[in-house]
């Protein structure tokens, strides 16, 4: 019996195309945030003395540092509401450019929390979100090759930061290189220029209806319904988020100021599925225990008796392994797909482990530069990772919300155990003791997940076999 099919079009993500300059956008503001976060120690060893920084001190900045990520992360979505996505970019990059220029005329603590800590934070965090959330948006079905394409460049380029900060600090002083990176940094504002709305470029595709009468003769493809779910969700992103905000409108006069408040903010639909899982909570903590221990590290190396020329090779070492991991991304997307970002996440961190105990348990020189570079592998899927990790979480549409908490939950950790960790090390006087606390949190991670994920794999067996087949379906 034939199937008459009825022809209609649809936009889709264009998964190319104008995507690739979005790519550079995201290129040179992921270089501007992240490539000068491994030489942090070196750049401003310097002016921590004139200051009279100790480790509590700076543990303490990079709290604030996080927590004002967090609070402008989670705000996005707000100030969406009142400024397009381009004039939003633009000011958060001014700002985020104000905040690095200032810093290098900084002469007191207070000076240097405002600049440094609040008005770059603040720009982080919202450039951050909507740097991954255009990203999202514009790649679907490569979204994984894009991902590691971007972050490959940007650790290309970080593989160079550790020698030319060596190199500007020599030369200009730690106050000149400031100014330098100054400089680079303020590429974020044409990168932002280039975020154009990604409906200016969708595709036209082809799809098919087929008739309510012959619907009973046909079988559900599981595999298209699953990539039609991703387009369609693609396609409708923003018409889906301008209904929700219509029925939340609804909704949200009948309850009080402060929910109406919170509502605004914070996605609630997202509280079940994604709030307290490890792909937020767990995410979070390794970050804050790997942003941590790149701050630390450096002043490690140093209190250990390494001059200037060794803590640089060491750091390039590191960004060199990150480089390598993120170019075997590009070419293993396809079968990073079938294992599953959340699997491959824990392989990184059982890695960081690993060559952190090992670090923490040798003296020798070429022992510890050796497990540094090898730290470069689960250092890329901790971060790289990241946004994969969260969009395979939750809906398409949903992914700025669900950024913005994870930094929340990154900013609370910064706050309340950032302080503790520095504490720790000032009065033990130990670097190694606070290396294992920032070890634990990852073992931590490492052994919740994977219950977790057995608990899921496991989880229709449990079932009747109705509901197996339904859940599978």
């Amino acid at each position: 019996m034939s199937v008459k099919k009825m022809k209609k079009y649809a936009l889709v993500a264009p998964d190319g195309g104008w995507g690739y300059m979005i790519c550079v956008g995201v290129i040179l503001n992921v270089i501007s945030i992240s490539s000068f976060l491994n030489c942090f120690g070196v750049i401003y060893k310097e002016l921590f003395i004139q200051l009279k920084m100790s480790s509590a001190s700076v543990t303490l900045f990079n709290a604030v540092v996080c927590l004002g990520v967090a609070v402008s992360g989670l705000m996005t979505n707000v100030l969406l509401k009142y400024l397009s996505f381009r004039k939003l970019g633009i000011i958060t990059a001014l700002i985020y450019n104000i905040g690095m220029f200032g810093t290098a005329f900084t002469q007191s603590k207070l000076h240097f929390y405002v600049f440094q800590g609040v008005l770059q934070s603040i720009g982080q965090g919202i450039l951050t979100n909507l740097t991954f959330t255009v990203l999202n948006n514009y790649f679907v079905i490569k979204r994984l090759f894009a991902v590691s394409l971007v972050q490959t460049v940007a650790a290309s380029f970080g593989l160079l930061t550790p020698s030319l900060v060596k190199w500007a600090i020599e030369v200009y002083g730690f106050r000149g290189c400031i100014l330098l990176i100054t400089g680079v940094c303020m590429h974020t504002i044409f990168a932002m220029a280039l975020m154009q709305p990604v409906e200016w470029h969708m595709k036209k595709v082809e799809i098919f209806e087929y008739p309510e009468e012959s619907k009973s003769f046909l079988v559900k493809d599981t595999k298209f319904a699953t990539i039609m779910e991703d387009v369609n969700a693609s396609v409708n992103s923003n018409n889906k988020s301008e209904l929700v905000s219509i029925k939340d409108g609804e909704k949200l006069a009948e309850q009080s100021k402060l929910k109406n408040f919170v509502h605004q903010i914070v996605d609630v639909s997202l509280f079940r599925t994604y709030f307290l899982s490890n792909s937020c909570i767990g995410v979070g903590l390794c970050l804050f225990s790997e942003m941590t221990f790149i701050i630390m590290a450096p002043q490690a190396l140093y209190s250990m008796g390494w001059d200037e020329n060794e803590v640089a090779w060491a750091l390039s070492l590191n960004a060199l392994g990150d480089l390598v991991t993120r170019t075997l991304l590009i070419f293993m997307s396809s079968l990073m797909v079938k294992l599953g970002s959340h699997q491959i996440y824990i392989c990184g961190l059982v890695v960081a482990l690993g060559a952190r105990l090992g670090m923490l348990w040798s003296d020798n020189r070429i022992v510890i530069t050796a497990f540094m570079t090898i730290l470069g592998f689960p250092r890329c899927t901790i971060i790289v990772l990241m946004p994969v990790v969260v969009g395979e979480s939750v809906p398409l549409e949903k992914f700025s919300s669900a950024i913005g908490m994870l930094y929340m939950f990154l900013g609370l950790f910064n706050l309340i155990m950032g302080p503790v960790v520095g504490a720790v090390r000032d009065l033990t006087d130990s670097y190694a003791i606070a290396f294992y606390i920032l070890s634990s949190f990852i073992a931590i991670v490492i052994i919740c997940w994977t219950i977790e994920l057995f608990y899921k794999k496991t989880k229709h067996k449990r079932l009747p076999k109705k509901d197996c087949i339904q859940s599978r379906s």
